[in-house]
């Protein structure tokens, strides 16, 4: 399919308009290589299957029969540069076949080569490129898909797990997971194959962040290993995960209180804080030793922020495992920030279609032929 220039403009467009760019997508990310690795001898291509269901689901429709709508339609077909428009059927069928022959091990590379070709910015946080690694809920409620179950959100639905690159959220890995699956399980793995995807986009040095649903020994020491074997190569990767103070840490709260006392700092008149650092030995599955950095504090609050006193001190102690040679208070500032990746989750959470593309810039004069509206937006 030929080159699509944009422009912006004030026009309204049909929802035909997005997938101009789904198209050229699909295209640099070489979908249509699967003919030669799933060929066939009759029939629609299994290119076609795959950039179907593609533009499905950029439409915002996940049923197969939403497919059927489509099958006459020139502009879905020529926007996506298909041979021909899969029936419902067809597209069943094939893709529960594809997935028992290898499909995902195909597509693994989909997004690295897109980004590449694309040259697409990927976006540092100060001294590090971040790759954020999280689960998160879809809510299938009232449901008999198979799969759903009770999630820890306590909603029946499916608990997939994702990776994003960068400032811009880059998604380099998203796999769906049954909802009662604890997010530890086979995160190892998961890790293994999106890191090096993100390796390979950027030289940078990168910064893993996890929540607390990560810590277990034998990731940290997985971690650790990663860093290792990166120092080795000339890379540099950290990382940065959550600590989960489980019940016994929470119940000796005078240990903590003794070793907070040389670092307690008045943040208000009624609430103080202690931020030290301090050295963990852990090991992995093999018995293997590890010892690693937590950045741990300690918040005291015998009175709420309008000078009400509370009958009896509030504590709040909270931890975060990291390779970071930095101060306490710049490596929570680190975590802080993996907050905003939640709004990469929304997308796929809530089964919307994907928002509209952004203005873009004016074009040159000759870029005429093939060129489409794009909408502005304030």
């Amino acid at each position: 399919m030929p080159n699509i220039q944009f422009r912006a403009s004030g026009r309204t467009l049909t929802s035909h308009a997005g997938l101009s760019i789904i198209g050229q997508c699909v295209e640099m990310a070489g979908i249509d290589s699967l003919d030669s690795r799933f060929p066939i001898s009759q029939g629609v291509r299994n290119s076609d299957i795959v950039k179907a269901y593609l533009g499905l689901l950029c439409l915002g429709m996940s049923d197969f029969d939403a497919i059927e709508n489509f099958r006459q339609d020139k502009s879905f077909k020529h926007l996506l540069n298909l041979h021909k428009v899969p029936s419902t059927a067809t597209l069943r069928q094939r893709l529960e076949k594809l997935a028992t022959q290898g499909l995902q091990e195909s597509t693994a590379s989909w997004s690295t080569t897109l980004l590449s070709l694309a040259k697409a910015p990927i976006t540092a946080e100060t001294t590090h490129v971040c790759l954020d690694i999280d689960t998160f809920v879809m809510d299938n409620s009232n449901s008999k898909k198979e799969g759903v179950s009770r999630t820890y959100q306590k909603v029946d639905g499916y608990t997939p797990i994702a990776a994003y690159l960068g400032n811009e959220g880059w998604c380099l890995g998203l796999e769906l997971r049954p909802g009662k699956q604890h997010t530890m399980k086979e995160s190892n793995a998961f890790l293994e194959r999106v890191l090096p995807r993100a390796q390979g986009l950027t030289e940078q040095p990168l910064l893993l962040r996890e929540d607390s649903g990560f810590d277990s020994q034998a990731h940290l020491a997985l971690l650790e290993q990663q860093r290792r074997a990166c120092a080795e190569d000339g890379r540099v990767l950290d990382y940065l995960v959550k600590w989960n103070p489980r019940r016994s840490a929470k119940e000796d709260l005078a240990t903590w209180l003794a070793v907070a006392g040389d670092y307690w700092e008045e943040l208000r008149p009624g609430k103080r804080q202690a931020l030290w650092t301090q050295t963990v030995s852990i090991r992995d599955d093999d018995k293997v030793e590890y010892v690693v950095k937590r950045v741990m504090r300690l918040v005291e609050r015998t009175a709420d922020r309008d000078g009400q006193l509370l009958i009896e001190p509030d504590y709040e102690l909270e931890g975060w495992w990291t390779s970071l040679d930095e101060a306490p208070q710049a490596v929570i500032q680190r975590y802080q920030a993996h907050a905003t990746h939640e709004q990469f989750h929304s997308e796929p959470a809530s089964g919307r279609a994907p928002p509209p593309a952004p203005a873009w810039g004016p074009i040159p004069a000759s870029a005429h032929r093939n060129a489409i509206d794009v909408p502005t937006f304030s």
